[in-house]
C-alpha cells in the first residue's frame, strides 16, 4: 500500500495481464512526488523477478478513481494523468471507505512485513553484495549439481579461491577469505553439506576440495521420503533462537500461509496453492532453526502449543513435499506418521507419532499400538525410552482436549488453528466444544452415543472407563444432548446399559484441490 500526497496507489501481487514493465518505463521521466514513489516501489520490487513482482491494481487521484495499470498507463502517454495531478484539490486520496480499510490492515501488513525478514535482508550490505556476487549463475562461484535433483554444490577450495580471486581489494588473502567464508556459514548464508548433522564446531570454512558447501538459496527443499523435512541444509554454527521465539516465527509464517489457503471452515487445504506459494518454501527455510532449538525449560503450556503447531504445520508440509498417494492406504498412512513426516528438533527425530504420543500424551502407546488395539495399553510402550533425551520433555498430565487440536490431514479431522501459550485454555476448550457439538450424536431412546473413531482410538485419554469416558462429554455438549445424557448416567451409573457407537473415520485427504 502506498499513499502519496495527492495520489494513492493500491498494489497487489503479479496479473500477466499488467504491463508493470511499460507502467515503469512511462513513468521514469514524470518528475511528480506521487509517479517517482510509484517508481521506486517497482524497482524494489524488482520487477524483472516474476515472484518479486507488485503491480498497480488502483490508482486514485483526490479521490477519484482513475483505474487501473492500462488506463494509467495510457493517461501518462496523452498527459492527462498530469493535468489530474496539477489540479488544486483538498480532497484526500482516498475515499473515505477506503481509507478506513488502508487503516484497519495497516498494522497487520506492517507487523507480516516486520516478520518476513529473511536472513539475507538481515545482512549487513557488504555481505549482501557479496552474496548477489557469489551467487550470480555466470560470474559467481561454480557450482555443480552430482544428480538431477541435488543442491548445487562447491567445495571449500573453490570458494576460497573465488574469494581472494574477486576480493574488495587486492590485499585479500587467503586468511581474509576464510574469515568471510566462515561469516557466511555463521549468518547460514551457505551451508556444509553433510549426510549426518554436523555438530556446531564442526560447522567451519575447509580449504580444501572434500569438504562440500552450497547456498542456502539454492538448496532443494524437498527432500527423499524418510528424511527429515527441515534437514534440506544444516543449521550453521550459530546457536538457535530460544524455542519459545523460534515457535512463534514459525506461527506467525504459518498463520499467513493458512489465512491464503485454509478454507474458512479450517477443513480443507489447498496443497497446490501452497506449494507455489514462495512464502511456503520461506517457511520451509526457516524451520531448518528446528534443529539446534532447545525444549529445556519450556513451560507446559509452551510445550503443548510447540508440539500441537508443529505437528499440524508438519502434516502439511510432508502432504506438499511428498504428495498424497502414500496416504490413500493404511499401510502408507502407518508410513506417513511414523517415518516420512518428520522434523529434526534439537538434533533428534520427531515424527508426528513422536509430537502426538511422545510430547503430547506423555510418552503414551500410539494406537497403532499392539496394547491400543487390543485395549490392553500397558502391554506396549511410548515412543521413548528410559534413555532417550526426547523423554525428558513431556506433557503430564494428558490433556485430553489436544484430539480435538492436532489434525492429521484426513476429512474427519477437526478443524486446523494455531494455539498460543496465553491462550491455550481457552482455544483447547473451544476446540473440544466445535468438535464434539458437531460430531457427538446422543439418542436417549435407544440408549446409544455415536462418538467418533478418536474416542476409541485413544480412550484411555478420556477416563479410566466408559462411564468416566461420557461424562467427559458433558461440560461440552449442547443443551438438550447434555441433558440426555445426563439422565442416562443417573439411571446406569457404571453405563453398562449405554451403547457406545464409533463412527467410520473418513481418511479422504482434506484437499481443497484434488
Amino acid at each position: 500500500m502506498l499513499v502519496a500526497p495527492c495520489c494513492t496507489v493500491l498494489l497487489r501481487k503479479p496479473s500477466q495481464s499488467c504491463n508493470h514493465r511499460a507502467l515503469g518505463r512511462a513513468l521514469v521521466p514524470l518528475q511528480h512526488p506521487a509517479a517517482s514513489c510509484i517508481y521506486r516501489i517497482h524497482r524494489r520490487a524488482n520487477y524483472s523477478d516474476p515472484m518479486l513482482v507488485f503491480i498497480l491494481l488502483q490508482v486514485y487521484v483526490n479521490g477519484t478513481l482513475v483505474g487501473g495499470s492500462d488506463s494509467l498507463t495510457s493517461q501518462i502517454a496523452d498527459g492527462s494523468f498530469q493535468q489530474l495531478l496539477a489540479q488544486p484539490s483538498s480532497s484526500p486520496a482516498l475515499p473515505q471507505q477506503l481509507q478506513q480499510a488502508v487503516a484497519a490492515a495497516a498494522p497487520k501488513a506492517e507487523e507480516a512485513a516486520s516478520a518476513e525478514s529473511s536472513s539475507t535482508q538481515q545482512l549487513p550490505s557488504d555481505l549482501q553484495q557479496l552474496l548477489a556476487a557469489l551467487s550470480d549463475p555466470h560470474t559467481g562461484v561454480k557450482r555443480q549439481r552430482k544428480s538431477a535433483n541435488a543442491t548445487p554444490s562447491f567445495t571449500g577450495k573453490e570458494l576460497l579461491d573465488w574469494l581472494v580471486q574477486h576480493g574488495s581489494s587486492s590485499s585479500t588473502g587467503r586468511s581474509s577469505a576464510a574469515a568471510t567464508a566462515q561469516k557466511l556459514l555463521e549468518v547460514n548464508v551457505i551451508t556444509l553439506i553433510s549426510h549426518k548433522q554436523p555438530a556446531a564446531a564442526d560447522v567451519v570454512m575447509h580449504d580444501d576440495n572434500s569438504h562440500s558447501y552450497a547456498m542456502r538459496s539454492e538448496a532443494v527443499g524437498a527432500v527423499p521420503w524418510g528424511q527429515a523435512l527441515n534437514t534440506h541444509y544444516w543449521w550453521g554454527p550459530s546457536a538457535a533462537r530460544p524455542a519459545e521465539v523460534v515457535a512463534e516465527d514459525l506461527r506467525g509464517r504459518i498463520l499467513r500461509l493458512y489465512d491464503k489457503h485454509l478454507s474458512r471452515d479450517g477443513r480443507s487445504v489447498s496443497y497446490k496453492g501452497l506449494k507455489a506459494d514462495p512464502g511456503f518454501w520461506e517457511y520451509v527455510d526457516a524451520t531448518a532453526e528446528l534443529q539446534r532449538v532447545s525444549l529445556s525449560g519450556m513451560s507446559r503450556e509452551a510445550l503443548m502449543c510447540f508440539a500441537i503447531n508443529l505437528y499440524n504445520a508438519l502434516v502439511i508440509h510432508a502432504l506438499v513435499v511428498h504428495g498424497p498417494e502414500q496416504y490413500k492406504s493404511t499401510t502408507g498412512r502407518l508410513g506417513f506418521f511414523s517415518k516420512a513426516a518428520k522434523y529434526n528438533i534439537g538434533g533428534s527425530d520427531y515424527v508426528l507419532d513422536d509430537l502426538e504420543n511422545g510430547i503430547l500424551r506423555g510418552n503414551r502407546p500410539a494406537a497403532s499400538s499392539i496394547g491400543m488395539l487390543l485395549k490392553l495399553p500397558q502391554l506396549s510402550k511410548g515412543p521413548f525410552k528410559a534413555s532417550d533425551p526426547r523423554a525428558a520433555h513431556v506433557v503430564s498430565p494428558v490433556d485430553p482436549r489436544i484430539h480435538f487440536a492436532l489434525v492429521c490431514g484426513a476429512k474427519s479431522c477437526p478443524p486446523i488453528k494455531l494455539y498460543s501459550p496465553d491462550t491455550l485454555e481457552e482455544g483447547l476448550s473451544g476446540a473440544a466444544e466445535a468438535f464434539i457439538v458437531s460430531d457427538v450424536e446422543v439418542d436417549r431412546s435407544a440408549r446409544k452415543v455415536h462418538l467418533s473413531k478418536i474416542f476409541s482410538w485413544y480412550y484411555p485419554d478420556f477416563g479410566s472407563d466408559k462411564a468416566e469416558r461420557l461424562k467427559f462429554l458433558l461440560q461440552y455438549l449442547p443443551e438438550r444432548p447434555r441433558q440426555d445424557l445426563q439422565q442416562m448416567l443417573a439411571a446406569d451409573p457404571s453405563a453398562r446399559g449405554i451403547t457406545v457407537q464409533h463412527k467410520t473415520y473418513d481418511w479422504d485427504i482434506n484437499a481443497a484441490d484434488e
